[in-house]
């Protein structure tokens, strides 16, 4: 085993969950309701802003806010952001990601 210091200031995981039911997605799942627009939103922002040495966008499995999803989890602080929409982004940008 080998530990390493942690090269980012920030990490955000983006809940891209999907619920299936009889193969069909369920509307209580993060993946309906605009996750992936707002995890490709933020590595654009990461990405355009050459921040990418400093922040670390991840997407991720369930969170356990399905039916307030989508969720976000944001570390080292430890915030949960639930019920977050493609406009919720510029707040997140402006407050985590300068």
């Amino acid at each position: 085993m080998e530990l390493v210091p942690a090269r980012y200031e920030r990490h955000i995981f983006v809940c891209i969950n999907e619920k299936l039911n009889n193969g069909e997605i369920i509307d209580d799942c993060c993946a309906k309701k605009g996750s992936e627009q707002i995890l490709k939103k933020l590595r654009e922002h990461v990405n355009n802003k050459g921040l990418v040495h400093k922040y670390n966008i991840t997407k991720t499995k369930c969170l356990g806010h399905c039916k307030e999803g989508p969720t976000i989890a944001v570390y080292p602080e430890g915030f949960i952001f639930r019920k977050v929409s493609l406009d919720d982004t510029d707040k997140i940008i402006s407050e985590f990601l300068q």
